[in-house]
């Protein structure tokens, strides 16, 4: 498992987000071709999206570095996104079943294509930004960026949550478990 974790590391992002498309295209027929799911293809499309994004993350924890101090604790880098995987699991398991018992609630029309595909693009260009700007400072903007676009206009909240998001993640991910988010290659400097 670890060889496939360094493997998936290697691959480029663009690699990664076409194999996510495709198998997403493949379950979109899938759940089209089905009686049973046909009504409510986009709600487990939606379902099976945050379950591959699951599935990626736990795949990538192979490949986390472990401490001897770490490993003597029993806590690890890799507890934490293990265990949320395990959680994203288990209420995967159970949403997938209310779903499907819904038969008679179809999915409601969506009209809001160009949000989803706006916060879908500014994902993409916010992981690309690692590199340059580094995690903390792409994930900021995009966090402020979602919030005005969902119609926040609160000055106090836009600045606070993405500065709370921010701490939250470098205390908990770079403090307690030792995983070193992208600083940037502008920032690289600074932090050591």
């Amino acid at each position: 498992m670890e060889s496939f974790s360094k493997w998936l590391t290697g691959l480029s992002y663009w690699w990664i987000l076409a194999a996510f498309a495709a198998i997403m295209v493949g379950l979109y027929f899938l759940f089209n071709g089905i009686k049973m799911t046909k009504n409510v293809k986009c709600q487990l499309l939606v379902l099976c999206g945050m379950d591959l994004v699951t599935l990626l993350f736990y795949l990538l924890t192979f490949n986390l570095r472990i401490s001897k101090l770490a490993a003597e604790a029993g806590v690890t880098p890799r507890t934490m996104p293990r265990l949320w995987a395990l959680f994203m699991l288990l209420c995967s398991i159970g949403a997938f079943f209310a779903i499907i018992k819904q038969e008679a609630k179809k999915d409601e029309k969506f009209n809001k294509w160009v949000f989803s595909l706006l916060v879908g693009l500014g994902s993409i260009f916010s992981v690309l930004l690692f590199n340059y700007i580094g995690y903390y400072i792409s994930s900021a903007i995009f966090i402020f960026v979602v919030m005005v676009a969902m119609g926040e206009r609160n000055k106090f909240q836009l600045i606070l949550v993405p500065i709370i998001w921010c701490l939250f993640t470098y205390f908990v991910f770079y403090k307690l478990l030792y995983i070193k988010l992208p600083f940037g290659s502008l920032f690289n400097g600074l932090v050591r």
